[in-house]
């Protein structure tokens, strides 16, 4: 209502951002996740953490009016709730008959997203219809196995995940080893919370809380 510009900054468990040109937003997301994918999984009313706003210089175009953002936002927000209770986060590995996840090895949300260029949201969806129609089925596995990280001596943490990061492993090859998954997850957001960046770590951190409240004790 002010017409402010300048950049919101938020960091209510899941950090993220916004930055506005005259009141209206022209980008924002969760880390080096940007734009309205990003902002859609972004929770609407957090009622806790920090927030800020800096008055700044800020260029772009509107990504759509504050009025239509907000009410997508809304309706995306309580969507994605159901959606992850169904599969646990975009990072979720599927195979079955459906197209984009009928390969032998199945594929995650976000990579049939990549892969088709369509919107996150549209493929999660599809998945879930999938999944409830009994063309697909978990595989057991999540994108963000692939990331190799050598643990970063001073980041605060120790254990017994610091002490076998050794850049080479992936954390797919760490479950293998015996890792507990909710323990790589843990170890993996305390990382990105304290400051670890890496290319994708914003999707990363969305899906691995969004797996910690919808999969973990679920059995």
């Amino acid at each position: 209502m002010s017409r402010k510009t300048g950049v919101l900054t938020a960091d209510a468990g899941l950090p993220f951002s916004l930055s506005f040109l005259e009141g209206e937003v022209v980008t924002g997301g969760i880390i080096d996740w940007q734009g309205l994918d990003a902002i859609y999984a972004c929770p609407l009313l957090p009622d806790q953490g920090s927030f800020s706003f800096t008055s700044q210089a800020v260029t772009g175009e509107a990504l759509a009016s504050y009025g239509k953002v907000t009410a997508d936002w809304a309706r995306y927000s309580d969507d994605w709730s159901q959606i992850c209770a169904v599969v646990g986060s975009p990072s979720a590995m599927f195979r079955g008959n459906l197209p984009l996840f009928d390969g032998p090895e199945g594929r995650s949300i976000r990579a049939a997203s990549r892969s088709s260029q369509l919107p996150l949201f549209e493929v999660a969806e599809r998945v879930l219809a999938g999944v409830k129609a009994g063309r697909l089925e978990p595989v057991d596995r999540f994108s963000w196995y692939s990331l190799k990280h050598k643990h970063q001596l001073g980041s605060g943490r120790g254990g017994r995940v610091a002490a076998v990061l050794d850049g080479e492993r992936n954390m797919g090859e760490l479950v293998e080893a015996g890792f507990a998954v909710s323990e790589l997850r843990d170890y993996l957001i305390a990382e990105i919370r304290s400051g670890l960046r890496f290319l994708g770590c914003g999707w990363v951190l969305r899906d691995l809380l969004w797996e910690r409240e919808f999969l973990e004790g679920r059995k």
